[in-house]
This record gives C-alpha cells, sequence and structure tokens, in this order.
C-alpha cells in the first residue's frame, strides 16, 4: 500500500501542475504577457492533464483492484516513471515549440507504455476474473477503448503534413482521440471500478447482465463518436445514430446503477464520501443530458461555434466527474487521505469557474453583451478552485510522509 501511495501522490502532484499551467492561461486571459503563445501552453495542460493525472490515476486504480500484485514489481514501477517522465518532458517541450519533434517523440514513447500495460491487463488470471467479472469485463472495454484512441496521436502527424490543419480531417482526428479518451477509457474505467466495490463486498451479477450491461455501454461509445462529427453537417441518419448512441448508454447506466442501489448501504460510506458519490450521480446524468442536446442538429452547430459551451462541458468531466471520482475511490480504499473541507475548497472553485464559463456561452449564443470583468472573474474562480487543489496535495504529501516514519 505504501508504494501505491507513493504513486498516488505523484499523479496529484502532477494534477496540482496542470491545474498551474491552467491558471497561468486564466491569468493570460486576463492579463495578456507579451510573448506568451497560449495555444503551446494548451497543448501542454491538456496532453498532461489526460495522461499525466487521469490516465495515471485511472491505470493505478484499476491495476490495484484486478493486479495488485503487479504494484509490488519492478516492471509497474519501471513504467509508472517512465510514463510520468514522458509527461513532464510534455509539459516542458509543448509551450517550447507546440506539437512538433521534442512533444511528439514525448507522446509516441507514451503511447508505447500503455500497450505494455494494456499487455498485463490481458494476462490477468482466470481466478480474478471469475471473482471480478464485471469489473473485469468493463475494465477491458476500457483498454480497449485506450488503445483505440491511441491511433489518432499515430495519424495526426500524416493528416498534418499531407491535409494541413484546417483540413476537416485535423479536428475530426483531434475529436476523435478525445472522445474514446472521455468517453470510452475513462468513463467504462470508472464504471470498472464502480463495479469492484461491489463485487468485493460478495455483491454478484449474470453472466447474461454483464453482457448485456457491456455491449450497451460499448455501442453508445463507439456510435457516441459520431456526436462529434456533427458539426460537419453530415445526413440526418447520422444525428440518429448520435442520439441511440446516448440512449445505449443512458440504458447501460440505469440498468447498473439500478442493480447496485439497494446495495449501496454495504460500502459504509462517511458523509464527505456520501455526498461526493451523489455528485458522481449528478454528474454522470448532466453528461447524458448535454451529449442527447449535442445530437440535435441545432445545438451541435451552436457548440461547435460557441467554444465556451465546449470548454465548460469538458471541464464538468474531467473535473467534476472523473477527478472527483479518482479523490473518492482513493479515500474509499484508503489510499489516500482527504478532508472535507479541502474538497469542497477544490469543487466550489471549480463549480463557480464552470458556472462562469458556461455563461459567457449562453451570453454569446443569446447576444447579450459579456460584462468587461468576465476574463477577471473567471480567473479568480480559478485561483480558489486552485487552492482546493494544492491543500489537497499538501495533505497528500503529509499523509505520505506521515506513514512512512
Amino acid at each position: 500500500m505504501k508504494r501505491l501511495r507513493a504513486y498516488w501522490l505523484v499523479a496529484l502532484v502532477f494534477w496540482l501542475l496542470i491545474a498551474t499551467y491552467g491558471l497561468l492561461l486564466r491569468w493570460h486571459l486576463f492579463r495578456p504577457m507579451a510573448g506568451f503563445r497560449y495555444t503551446y501552453w494548451l497543448h501542454a495542460h491538456s496532453h498532461a492533464a489526460f495522461l499525466g493525472w487521469l490516465h495515471a490515476g485511472f491505470m493505478l486504480m484499476l491495476t490495484y483492484a484486478l493486479m495488485p500484485g503487479r504494484l509490488e514489481q519492478k516492471s509497474f514501477r519501471n513504467l509508472f516513471v517512465f510514463s510520468q517522465a514522458m509527461v513532464a518532458g510534455m509539459l516542458i517541450s509543448f509551450p517550447l515549440q507546440g506539437y512538433k519533434g521534442f512533444s511528439i517523440a514525448f507522446l509516441s514513447l507514451f503511447l508505447l507504455g500503455t500497450y505494455v500495460w494494456a499487455f498485463w491487463f490481458g494476462k490477468i488470471p482466470q481466478e480474478t476474473r471469475r471473482r471480478f467479472p464485471l469489473s473485469y469485463r468493463l475494465g477491458r472495454s476500457a483498454v480497449w477503448m485506450m488503445l483505440l484512441s491511441g491511433i489518432s496521436p499515430w495519424m495526426l502527424g500524416p493528416v498534418m503534413v499531407m491535409l494541413g490543419k484546417k483540413s476537416i480531417w485535423y479536428n475530426l482526428d483531434i475529436y476523435f482521440y478525445l472522445h474514446f479518451q472521455y468517453n470510452g477509457w475513462f468513463f467504462l474505467g470508472l464504471l470498472a471500478l464502480v463495479a469492484y466495490l461491489f463485487e468485493a463486498k460478495g455483491i454478484r451479477f449474470t453472466g447474461k447482465f454483464i453482457l448485456r450491461i457491456n455491449r450497451l455501454l460499448l455501442c453508445g461509445v463507439l456510435m457516441g463518436y459520431l456526436t462529434n462529427t456533427l458539426w460537419t453537417q453530415p445526413p440526418l441518419w447520422v444525428n440518429f445514430l448520435a442520439m441511440l448512441s446516448v440512449f445505449c448508454e443512458a440504458a447501460g447506466l440505469w440498468l447498473l446503477f439500478g442493480k447496485i442501489w439497494d446495495e449501496i448501504k454495504i460500502l459504509h460510506f462517511n458523509r464527505i464520501q456520501k455526498q461526493m458519490f451523489y455528485i458522481l450521480l449528478f454528474g454522470l446524468v448532466l453528461k447524458v443530458i448535454f451529449q442527447f442536446t449535442a445530437s440535435c442538429p441545432y445545438f451541435a452547430q451552436l457548440a461547435y461555434r460557441i467554444r465556451d459551451l465546449i470548454i465548460g462541458y469538458l471541464h464538468w468531466v474531467f473535473l467534476g466527474i472523473y477527478s472527483v471520482f479518482l479523490l473518492w475511490w482513493a479515500d474509499m480504499q484508503k489510499i489516500g487521505s482527504l478532508r472535507p473541507l479541502f474538497f469542497r475548497l477544490f469543487f466550489a472553485g471549480f463549480v463557480w469557474m464552470d458556472t462562469l464559463i458556461f455563461a459567457r456561452g449562453f451570453l454569446i449564443w443569446w447576444k447579450i453583451s459579456i460584462p468587461e470583468a468576465m476574463a477577471s472573474w473567471i480567473f479568480w474562480a480559478t485561483a480558489f478552485m486552485y487552492t482546493g487543489i494544492s491543500l489537497i496535495v499538501y495533505d497528500g504529501i503529509r499523509t505520505l510522509l506521515r506513514n512512512t516514519h
């Protein structure tokens, strides 16, 4: 457990670094800095958020749940250190040169590391698969989505060279990566870890139920990519399939949480864990509603034109769902400590920030003038959230040092 806590702390530190970059980006929009290459820093922020925080967190938790012996092996330590070192390289190279030589090299090497971990996941013994059948099946689907998303970075170079950044294929390639990461790998990984909590307490799911859940969710994820293509104004049948994907995802979530709802009490939540669990449920409901809305032609075009609506949604998913989930799950498993006050500071700042981002998007939509102070309000909200993240990381460091002695 000590080694896992150390790995978890490293992931938390990367989250703090990513938040620092985000705060710097918000400062630039509030007080523009000469020579500051916003797009370059944004690339560093987004890549590290995906790979250094969320990917690292879900990889650690799934390894702990389904491959606990692997955590103690030197090979896993080497892979984890290698992966985080590649992300650190991206945090340096992207602000200096953007999406070019060194950045591409670091990302490519990182992807190779994910293939190693996926190979280990495929070697999970039959005993574990039988004990945690739903968690394993959803985890395996999550890993396949991770591998599928990895096609995008390999294709991006040729697309940029042959078709250019202004080609629709450039954006479609970017959206392919985003979708299969956050709607595939992270989403299914989250559900696998939820299933693990119940299976570890002795709750059993039938093979037929597992197959139905997995198929519904996979259909939702695979067809859901079409939502990211609607800005190209495809035929209406594409919109229909995009809507169908949302129904598949919603049906899968309904079946899963409907099955486990009566067993919630066996998890023995404390007060903050219960609050976080309901935040997660609310976040997942909003995610489904947003996806359904975005599958309608009018709103698909609106979201593409008004960037703040997309940014607000992505922050809600990454911070309001996945980051909250990782903190919640780590606290449930006593991997890390989480003081309620620190979490509430982070979450209050996040809600404040995201509300302002969405508000600016709605003002643009309704053609209402945006207050001149809006950029400063968003910056200070981000700074408030940053304070909460800093305190969470500080508490993680303090806890690790205390348990070491």
